[in-house]
């Protein structure tokens, strides 16, 4: 499985707040993001390889970019994902992560308790996958699990949330997106975000 977090096509800001995404691109001889990265991605990425996409695929009507992505790909809801997005990559083949989903085996009669102690409107922005590779039992999502940047207070309720389903699954690692070039400090976070993986596709899990 090969893992990438939030392409952004056609978010124009986040050229600015993330130079290095341009600097990749005229690196590798392009002045158009967007078509570098699809053909950058493409490169490492086949037809028939299974992708985990953790979230902000794209902004505004750009989202039909995600057509043009190699791979069977199934998507972990992230905050800029809206829902007419969410129909198309549906539409195109795409698995659509909206809520929390368990693919462990565990007694999952604990989550009625998280229905009743967080707000729908919580449960229904938290989006993530939990499931074992290599031994170990990580959660995939697009927010970090825990989350140290004061600039995302907003989203801390979910990241409370995300916390809760760690621990309760016994999960060893979080694998999440979001944070672009931030890095958070705990080591059991692995940020699969293009700019600090050299905008390549994480899949060393002999790391894990």
């Amino acid at each position: 499985m090969k893992i990438i977090s939030d392409t952004h096509f056609g978010h124009t800001n986040m050229l600015l707040h993330e130079p290095s995404r341009m600097q990749k691109a005229r690196m590798e001889g392009y002045e158009d993001f967007d078509r570098f990265l699809i053909e950058y991605l493409n490169s490492y990425i086949s037809k028939n390889n299974e992708v985990l996409h953790l979230g902000d695929v794209a902004f505004k009507d750009r989202y039909t970019m995600a057509e043009k992505l190699n791979g069977k790909i199934t998507l972990i809801k992230g905050n800029h994902d809206k829902q007419k997005h969410i129909e198309f990559y549906k539409s195109i083949g795409w698995d659509v992560i909206e809520d929390i989903r368990i693919e462990i085996d565990i007694d999952k009669s604990w989550f009625d308790y998280l229905k009743y102690k967080y707000d729908t409107k919580t449960l229904a922005k938290t989006a993530c996958l939990v499931k074992e590779i290599n031994g170990k039992k990580i959660l995939f999502s697009h927010y970090p699990v825990f989350n140290d940047n004061p600039y995302d207070e907003k989203f801390q309720n979910i990241s409370n949330l995300l916390e809760e389903v760690f621990t309760l699954c016994g999960c060893d690692i979080n694998i999440h997106g979001h944070t672009h070039s931030y890095k958070v400090a705990d080591k059991r976070c692995i940020n699969a975000c293009l700019e600090v993986n050299d905008f390549k596709p994480l899949e060393n899990f002999d790391l894990l």
